[in-house]
């Protein structure tokens, strides 16, 4: 096979729009979707494009009416994106300081289809989303958009424990970002909660950065009436909206520390896994149990032995994970006292510096350093995979230095992460006793 490559230099146009915010122009809400496609890019990318375009004329429409919003929304349609992320990577790092400064969130989207809503982002957003989500009907079933992805993950889930927990926990979960479209910079190089929204899962059809992926096939085999276009405008706008327009920005840590917990544990269950399969295939090489199972016709050649892999010392991730839900619980309980007592409560204290730490909350999750071998991603709870390039690693740092094998590294990022997470519970300890200080 021989691959031909262009490697000619060419302008790049992003397309930004601004709408000033009222009373806290100084904060930041980012919605984002790249213009570029391979050859007709029906799905990939217009699909997202015409519905985040859409949104933009309703807020036009509403301004026209008299609304404005109390924050800064910006509106962003980037260039390059195929080729590698390029007009929002350019445009991430060309204003970072400015970002970590002001940006509250950054919602993107992409290809969109017929089908489920994609629930997909930070966990600090995971309550927000699916509020959101039961506020969206579904075009074709007319349930709740977050009905039918519960109904849909109650019948995938692979256990009859999966299913219980689905059925009983108050908000599903939302999937880690990897890679592969305009979130990356901001959330894995900047440190601002994101979230990736889009419907699909019933318009499959292998035309993906082909020429084939044109107005024709959408129209008669992916979202053929535009409801899906239309649903996906109601989603990016209402998430927009509720962030632009929030008193007290609706971040949340209860469930943000649940899944860590789940991460911590679930790094625990794969270095003992590791040890005890490795241990296994030491004793059946000792035993002759390859050479004795072998067809002696045919060529093979048993696996070599191994050094067990040695203990981790997970105590310090544990106590950081453990600490980060002490203090999400001390904000759940501020916050739910601040309900109880009402507006003026909220009136009464300086949310502007409340706000503040909540924006702040995603940049502590970064490391200056950034993930080992590779220093521009700097979140140190989601990765894209080394190898696997879409695909998200959750603890990176840990979770492949295990895969790897490099149990020293291990060590190290065990550290790492635990000083990040604590950092963040000391920030959400904070907030939640500036909130606690007007009761």
């Amino acid at each position: 096979m021989r691959v031909k490559s262009n490697w000619d230099l060419k302008p790049l146009y992003d397309v930004i729009a601004k709408i000033q915010g009222s009373a806290n122009p100084d904060e930041w809400i980012i919605r984002g979707n790249h213009h570029d496609g391979w050859v007709n890019g029906a799905e990939d990318p217009i699909s997202g494009q015409v519905a985040l375009l859409e949104e933009a004329r309703a807020m036009g429409e509403l301004l026209k009416s008299g609304w404005k919003p109390k924050r800064t929304i910006i509106y962003c349609a980037w260039d390059g994106e195929e080729p590698g992320l390029l007009g929002s990577t350019e445009w991430a790092e060309t204003h970072a300081d400015e970002l970590s400064q002001h940006a509250v969130a950054y919602i993107n989207s992409d290809s969109n289809g017929r089908g489920y809503l994609d629930l997909i982002g930070s966990h600090t957003l995971e309550k927000f989303m699916n509020d959101v989500a039961r506020d969206i009907q579904d075009p074709e079933t007319k349930l709740s958009a977050w009905k039918r992805d519960q109904l849909r993950d109650i019948a995938n889930a692979p256990s009859p424990e999966r299913k219980q927990e689905i059925r009983q926990r108050a908000d599903l979960r939302l999937a880690a970002l990897g890679s592969g479209s305009d979130y990356t910079p901001f959330l894995q190089h900047v440190g601002i909660a994101s979230l990736n929204i889009g419907y699909g899962g019933e318009d499959r059809g292998g035309i993906y950065h082909s020429i084939y992926d044109d107005f024709y096939w959408y129209t008669h085999f992916g979202d053929t009436d535009f409801v899906y276009g239309r649903a996906l405008a109601q989603t990016g706008g209402s998430a927009v909206m509720r962030l632009a327009d929030a008193d007290l920005l609706p971040f949340e840590f209860g469930n943000f520390a649940d899944t860590v917990q789940m991460y911590v544990r679930e790094l625990k269950q794969m270095s003992q896994k590791m040890q005890d399969e490795i241990r296994e295939r030491n004793r059946e090489l000792d035993e002759g149990l390859f050479a004795a199972t072998a067809d002696p016709k045919e060529k093979s050649v048993p696996p070599k032995k191994e050094d067990v892999p040695p203990h981790l010392n997970f105590a310090p991730l544990e106590n950081a994970a453990d600490a980060l839900s002490a203090s999400a619980g001390e904000y759940t309980k501020a916050f739910a006292r601040t309900r109880e007592i009402g507006g003026a409560t909220l009136a009464s204290i300086s949310l502007a510096d409340v706000n503040k730490l909540l924006m702040e909350s995603e940049r502590k999750l970064l490391t200056r350093e950034g993930l080992p071998n590779r220093p521009w991603y700097r979140h140190q709870l989601y990765a894209p995979g080394f190898y696997t390039g879409y695909a998200a690693k959750t603890v990176p740092a840990v979770r492949e230095a295990i895969e790897q094998k490099q149990w020293k590294q291990a060590e190290q990022g065990i550290g790492v992460v635990a000083r990040v997470l604590q950092d963040e519970a000391a920030l959400i300890s904070s907030a939640a006793q500036k909130l606690s200080a007007a009761h």
